[in-house]
């Protein structure tokens, strides 16, 4: 998850930088370079951009495809870019605020290790960590006006009454509901769960080891675990708005609750950080209870 993260950063980056008229080309030159890197390795001859792109074309790269892709979508990437330098602005400018308070959001995420001290065993590890987690908060505190400009480059695809339709329900229901559910997971998450996944991880085989946490491993477990669970809780909603769509219902949902179960119970042993039972109920029991409500809330669609 994280190197496809990185790598979409990387390629908003490139659109940024090179603009979209010139993306195509730079990655030709890119995967030019690469041929050539391997070809060297084979003693052969490195190749001009013409030839390589006849030998591209002939071994059935995916390159070829990928780049007159780029080429016919340039007007949309020209509007994407423009969206994405806007998103990148607000960015900067939150995960800055963010870090007038850094300090104590990280006091807060340290709070459920309980008297166990985090360490950092590498001379800039706190440092990265830091910025790591002002990331992080400035992602939240900018996420509305992200989310504005994603929907803002996706409104004018919108062009026949029943796809204007899916996106308002989208628009309504991805905004001010989801947060407030991805908001009560993450809370759920950090009051009830953190405390009894942390302890039973620092109780476990403690006669053998002293539990002794780095702490870009903890911030990276517990936010990773925040997500996980702010993101279960957004089940309602995406229940109901694909009932609101009419691809679901509230009958075909009672009608597939065994399946239900039993995918909630995987979920939550793939959610649950700890192995024993009691976290995996404590997982599963809300999930169950989101269903519930998913299958109400469909019933008004």
């Amino acid at each position: 998850m994280t190197d496809i993260i990185w790598l979409a950063l990387l390629c908003f980056v490139a659109l940024i930088v090179l603009g979209p008229r010139k993306l195509p080309e730079g990655v030709e030159a890119l995967w030019l370079s690469l041929t050539n890197l391997r070809r060297s390795q084979q003693n052969l001859e490195p190749l001009d951009l013409e030839p390589a792109r006849e030998d591209w074309r002939r071994q059935g790269s995916p390159i070829a495809g990928i780049v007159q892709f780029l080429y016919s979508v340039t007007e949309h990437l020209v509007e994407l870019r423009y969206r994405a330098i806007k998103a990148g602005l607000a960015l900067i400018a939150a995960s800055a605020v963010s870090m007038l308070f850094t300090g104590k959001v990280m006091e807060i995420l340290v709070r459920p290790a309980g008297d166990l001290k985090p360490i950092f065993l590498r001379p800039t590890e706190l440092f990265f960590t830091y910025f790591k987690v002002a990331l992080m908060v400035g992602v939240l505190l900018a996420l509305p006006y992200l989310i504005f400009q994603l929907l803002a480059f996706v409104a004018p695809a919108m062009e026949n009454p029943k796809e204007k339709s899916y996106f308002r329900n989208l628009v309504f229901f991805g905004t001010v509901p989801g947060t407030i559910f991805f908001l009560a997971g993450v809370t759920f998450c950090y009051v009830v769960m953190l405390p009894f996944a942390l302890g039973y991880l620092k109780s476990f085989g403690a006669n053998i080891a002293e539990p002794q946490w780095t702490i870009a491993s903890y911030i990276s477990f517990v936010l990773t675990f925040m997500l996980g669970m702010g993101l279960v809780f957004e089940t309602p909603l995406v229940m109901y708005v694909a009932a609101r769509m009419g691809l679901m219902s509230a009958r075909k949902y009672i009608s597939y609750w065994r399946y239900a179960v039993v995918l909630i119970f995987v979920v939550a042993a793939v959610v649950t950080p700890t192995p024993d039972p009691f976290n995996l109920l404590l997982v599963a029991t809300p999930l169950l209870m989101l269903y519930g409500l998913g299958i109400l809330l469909s019933r008004f669609a």
